[in-house]
């Protein structure tokens, strides 16, 4: 699932809510069977937070590719 919120939030380009990026997830179909909400939240909140973090938390609900 990591590598699936990954990519979604590189083709944005730009802050997605979480809302978002399941929606897309399972729009594209990009993890070959609809993703668990719950996977995506622990995804992002565990790449988030940490010293090699992947995302940035913009917002209440709210993420990006960390720059």
């Amino acid at each position: 699932m990591l590598e699936t919120v990954t990519l979604v939030l590189e083709l944005a380009g730009k802050p997605m809510r979480v809302r978002e990026i399941h929606a897309a997830a399972d729009a594209e179909q990009l993890a070959g069977e609809p993703p668990r909400w719950s996977s995506v939240k622990a995804a992002l909140a565990a790449n988030a937070e940490s010293g090699e973090a992947r995302f940035e938390r913009v917002q209440y609900g709210s993420y990006q590719i960390k720059a």
